[in-house]
This record gives C-alpha cells, sequence and structure tokens, in this order.
C-alpha cells in the first residue's frame, strides 16, 4: 500500500512539476515579445543586442534637404553647464550616419573598435546642443549654441576636448558634445561678426570678410574695427557708409587689402567661367577666398535681385554624392554661429544672380 502511495505521489510531483515548468516558459516568451516590441528603432554594427541608455536616436534641426555621415563622441552623461564635469573627459567615439528631412535629422551610431584620438589636422565640428565653452584654462566663458558648425582639431595637450576656432581666437569644447563631420575637407577658420565690436557695421560685410581672410590664410592680426575705419578713412566704400546703408564693391575690396597691409599683401580676383571648380581648387591647395553672393533671411539664396553679400569659402564636402561649400558668414556670426553650409548648385546660382557689381572670389598671399 504504502508503495502504491508513494507512486501516485511521484506522479502527481511530475505532473505539477511540467505545467508549472510549461506556464514559465510561456510568460518567458511573452515577456520576450513586449521587450523586442517595445525597443527603439537603432541599428547597431559590432554591438550586444543590450545597447547602454546614452546609445540613444539624436534628432537635430537643419535647415537643408540632404543626408550627412558624421561621426560623433558620445558622452556617457551630458556635459555639466557650470563645472568641469567628468563627460568631458571621455574619449570613446562613435560612428554616426544621417539621414536629413526638410527639418531633421536622425542620427544613428555605432562604435569602432578603438577610442584613441590622436589626429590633430583640422577638422569640422557639429554641436547638436547648446553646449559650453572653455578657454585654454578650462574655465567657462560662454556657450555655443545648438546647431553649430565649427572649425576645429584635436589637440593632447587638452584630453577630452577639441580645440575651436572662434572669432579672433581658439577655445575649447567637450569632445563628447561635438559630432565630427569626416567627410568634409575644412580650412580652420571662424567667422567674425560684422555687427559685434565697437563699430556695427551693417554694411561692413566686405571689410569684415578681409579681415577673417587675412587672418586666418596669412596668420595676421587685423580687427574689423580697424578695417572699417580704414576704409572709410580711404574712400573706399564706394557703396556709401558702412554702418547704415552703404557697402563696398570687390575691386575696392582688392585695393582696401593691399592698402591697409602696407604693400604686404597682394590680393586678386581669381573669379572664372566655372567658379565652383575654382573654389574646389582652392579649398584643395590651402586657400579660402572672399566670394560675393545672393543674401537673403541669413543665409545664401539663389534668388534674383537678392541683396549682394560677402561671405569667405573655407571647405567643402560631398553628401549623397552632392557637393556642398562651408563658409564663414560675418552677418550669421553675430548670432554666436561660425560656419554655415550651401550646396554647390546654389552657390554657383547665387553668385551669378549678382549682377549690379562685380562677381569675384577673392585670394590673398604675402609679397613679403
Amino acid at each position: 500500500m504504502k508503495k502504491i502511495i508513494s507512486a501516485a505521489l511521484s506522479i502527481c510531483i511530475a505532473l505539477c512539476a511540467a505545467g508549472c515548468g510549461g506556464e514559465n516558459i510561456s510568460r518567458s516568451d511573452e515577456k520576450n515579445n513586449i521587450s523586442a516590441e517595445s525597443k527603439t528603432e537603432i541599428s547597431f554594427t559590432g554591438q550586444a543586442a543590450d545597447q547602454p541608455r546614452s546609445d540613444t536616436v539624436i534628432t537635430m534641426m537643419q535647415s537643408e534637404t540632404e543626408a550627412a555621415r558624421q561621426t560623433q563622441a558620445v558622452p556617457e552623461t551630458t556635459e555639466d553647464t557650470t563645472t568641469t564635469s567628468s563627460s568631458e573627459t571621455t574619449e570613446s567615439t562613435k560612428a554616426v550616419t544621417s539621414q536629413t528631412t526638410q527639418s531633421t535629422t536622425t542620427v544613428s551610431k555605432t562604435v569602432p573598435e578603438t577610442s584613441d584620438k590622436t589626429d590633430t589636422s583640422s577638422k569640422l565640428y557639429y554641436f547638436p546642443d547648446t553646449t559650453n565653452l572653455r578657454d585654454k584654462n578650462r574655465n567657462k566663458v560662454g556657450t555655443i549654441s545648438a546647431g553649430s558648425f565649427y572649425s576645429g582639431h584635436y589637440d593632447p595637450n587638452y584630453k577630452g576636448y577639441v580645440v575651436i576656432n572662434h572669432r579672433y581666437r581658439e577655445y575649447l569644447t567637450a569632445h563628447s558634445c561635438v559630432i565630427e563631420q569626416t567627410g568634409a575637407k575644412i580650412l580652420e577658420t571662424a567667422a567674425i561678426g560684422q555687427m559685434g565690436g565697437d563699430i556695427y557695421g551693417k554694411k561692413a560685410c566686405g571689410p569684415t570678410c578681409a579681415t577673417i581672410l587675412a587672418n586666418y590664410q596669412l596668420g595676421m592680426k587685423w580687427t574689423k574695427d580697424e578695417m572699417i575705419v580704414f576704409c572709410e578713412q580711404n574712400k573706399l566704400n564706394d557703396q556709401g557708409r558702412l554702418t547704415s546703408g552703404g557697402g563696398i564693391t570687390a575691386p575696392n575690396l582688392v585695393k582696401l587689402i593691399e592698402i591697409y597691409s602696407g604693400g604686404t599683401v597682394k590680393a586678386s580676383n581669381v573669379y572664372g567661367a566655372d567658379p565652383i571648380s575654382v573654389l574646389k581648387g582652392l579649398i584643395d591647395s590651402g586657400e579660402r577666398s572672399i566670394v560675393v553672393s545672393s543674401y537673403r533671411s541669413g543665409k545664401i539664396v539663389a534668388q534674383p535681385d537678392s541683396p549682394a553679400h560677402f561671405v569667405v569659402i573655407c571647405g567643402y564636402e560631398y553628401i549623397g554624392g552632392e557637393l556642398y561649400f562651408y563658409y564663414a558668414d560675418p552677418y550669421f556670426a553675430n548670432g554666436g554661429r561660425s560656419l554655415m553650409r550651401v550646396s554647390a548648385d546654389t552657390l554657383a546660382a547665387s553668385m551669378n544672380y549678382v549682377t549690379k557689381e562685380p562677381r569675384c572670389i577673392i585670394t590673398v598671399e604675402k609679397t613679403a
């Protein structure tokens, strides 16, 4: 009898165990299905399926319709806005590919095998978020606006940071807070605001661009305020007052550069039948240049009868097979940004729409 009872108990225990096991598997499958459906749709390469919280989709606002390929340094945490945080020493880098619609760019990231950062060549950086600007003692001196492009480089003396060109000087920003435009060929250049400083140069884009070009191409120490005063004192502003409704044409801008330099700088207008090829060739040979373009609502436009505006061309990039140029805009710089981007097609049409004054591609070289 005992044997019969024991056998019956064994059968019951086995049946219960089988039933509980089946229920656990069912719940586990259900949980996995829910988890899989709720995961963010991001494509990762060379990583485990589970991603850290910092690997999220970043949405960036841009004004042009384009597809960009970028490389990003991704922080474990965001940069502190008041003191130097541990995220500013983060050196992990992640490759970023983006697809841009009319107003948004969605970025997904991949992680390379190494995080070493030893390349000190000129680079172009994009700031997706407002970021602290620091002097070379790492003291906060301001901020970089979200949606900005800046040129710069990596310096091993400032680990965890990148050096960027901002107006007349070099500053630091956290390497973890920038996106590197790996496909761009850039000559380090910073825009200087024509309406900043002591003189409000409402129509002083020409002298301001001359300052940008001479300083970054030739290593001069010019200031746009001095250029404005010199231009008006020597009556080179052939279109009127630079602080109100006047301006300067390309031929007089060439004269201004040469006379202001005391004969140590030669300026040339090398505008040709194919201005885009000229501009790209200049960048390839390490030369920045000033062009005059049609301009409206804070950007270069391909619209006839738009106001003429001088900018400094300093780089280019192929994005989705289409050529784009980067330029320092003395008008746009007043908003705290430095470089802007325009398609080659738009730039060429914009330059051709300038019909009320001579077209130009102005370059400079030292003569002494």
